[in-house]
């Protein structure tokens, strides 16, 4: 089991109806994307402690998640605060680079922080929604919103070989350790390289025997999910 699918699992309010659960994420986003910066500051002051609360988790563990889509969010905050321009007129902070300017202006930088607040307010709803709701649960919503059923056997088969594919790296990263393959920089990109290689193998081979396993089960096109 993934590491945040127990979070999702073990929540305080796992027993709370998954509808409660996704018509609440559903009102908070939206707030969230069209409502003022104090609103949207106001919902990250709320839903982050009260993530804490509900996962189960440490602070340090929930920096750590939060972290992982926020450090792509930086890269676009730092692409709206600078701007290029043939004139340093109107820029608060500049860099010459040959006839052009790089640098930050009063318009750019509250662009970027209403993004920011956006985004940030928008990123601490869905983590919320992803450390409370199983997958199982959510399965049961979308099924009861009417999804399409081709949509959710994919989400149901993508889940399921991102368990297998962490699955099998890790296995194969685990014994290559043990025989010291990632001591040096030659050995680690041969072992990176061979990791990818037999990574491939496995899977195709995975598949493969589940593909088996569903012919011997009269598989007709449909999973009842």
């Amino acid at each position: 089991m993934l590491t945040i699918d127990k979070y999702a699992c073990h929540n305080r309010w796992i027993g709370v109806s998954p509808y409660i659960k996704t018509s609440g994420y559903m009102l908070l986003l939206i707030l969230s994307l069209s409502g003022p910066v104090v609103l949207q500051g106001v919902i990250c002051l709320l839903l982050v402690p009260l993530t804490m609360y509900v996962a189960r988790m440490t602070c340090r563990q929930y920096v750590k998640w939060f972290m992982l889509p926020f450090s792509f969010l930086l890269f676009s905050i730092i692409s709206i605060l600078i701007s290029v321009s043939p004139s340093a007129d109107g820029l608060l902070w500049k860099v010459q680079a040959g006839s052009l300017y790089l640098g930050m202006s009063d318009a750019t930088m509250q662009a970027a922080a209403h993004v920011l607040f956006r985004s940030t307010a928008c990123l601490a709803c869905t983590l919320f929604f992803v450390l409370t709701v199983p997958v199982q649960q959510l399965v049961k919503v979308m099924r009861t919103i009417h999804i399409p059923v081709l949509l959710v056997e994919f989400m149901i088969l993508i889940y399921r070989f991102i368990f297998i594919f962490v699955e099998e790296a890790a296995a194969i990263r685990h014994a290559q350790q043990l025989r010291f393959g990632y001591r040096g920089l030659k050995n680690s990109y041969n072992s990176l390289a061979m990791l990818v290689n037999v990574l491939f193998q496995r899977v195709m081979r995975r598949y493969r025997d589940m593909s088996v396993a569903l012919d011997v089960k009269l598989y007709q096109g449909d999973f009842h999910v």
